[in-house]
């Protein structure tokens, strides 16, 4: 839904296990990875944030990070 991830769950998952959490769905910035590593995620996924860009959705062909 590009709206972030859902960072009060990701807390909860992280502060309950004992293993690396990679949080997927929902991204749609790069402050929003700032923000899952904050909460404990150990990597994050975010392939419509790659693909699909506004407004219209249009595919990416290239990236500059």
């Amino acid at each position: 839904m590009h709206n972030g991830y859902d960072l009060e769950l990701l807390q909860n998952i992280a502060e309950s296990l004992k293993i690396p959490v990679v949080i997927c769905g929902g991204a749609a910035t790069k402050q929003d990875f700032a923000f899952a590593e904050e909460k404990g995620a150990s990597a994050m996924a975010a392939g419509s944030m790659f693909v699909f860009q506004r407004p219209h959705n249009a595919v990416l062909i290239s990236y500059d990070v």
